[in-house]
């Protein structure tokens, strides 16, 4: 499963998801004011590559501003609620802490 971090501020915020690991896939620059005003996504110059420290299995990223950050999760065989929140912890009150729900795949 890919997911994809879009940081609308200007903080880096290290997101960290709970039972799960992962790999940092990429990251890119997108139009912060076009998606705040129609909430389309326009991704703007080249991919930025995961750094070497960050080449491996992660339980935290951080979500740098004004870019999207992609991760990938194998999930196969492991449906359920999960849960990612900031590792700030002053924002898990301003909706930085947020469950997610895995389902198998439907025959």
């Amino acid at each position: 499963m890919q997911i994809q971090f879009l940081n609308l501020t200007d903080d880096t915020h290290p997101i960290h998801l709970h039972l799960a690991r992962f790999q940092v896939l990429s990251r890119s620059r997108f139009d912060v004011d076009e998606n705040l005003r129609t909430g389309k996504l326009i991704l703007m110059g080249p991919e930025i590559r995961p750094a070497d420290n960050e080449r491996g299995w992660k339980d935290t990223v951080q979500a740098h501003a004004g870019l999207v950050t992609r991760i990938i999760i194998p999930f196969a065989g492991y449906p359920g609620r999960y849960v990612w929140h900031c590792h700030v912890l002053e924002h898990s009150a301003n909706e930085m802490m947020r469950p997610f729900e895995v389902i198998g795949r439907r025959s």
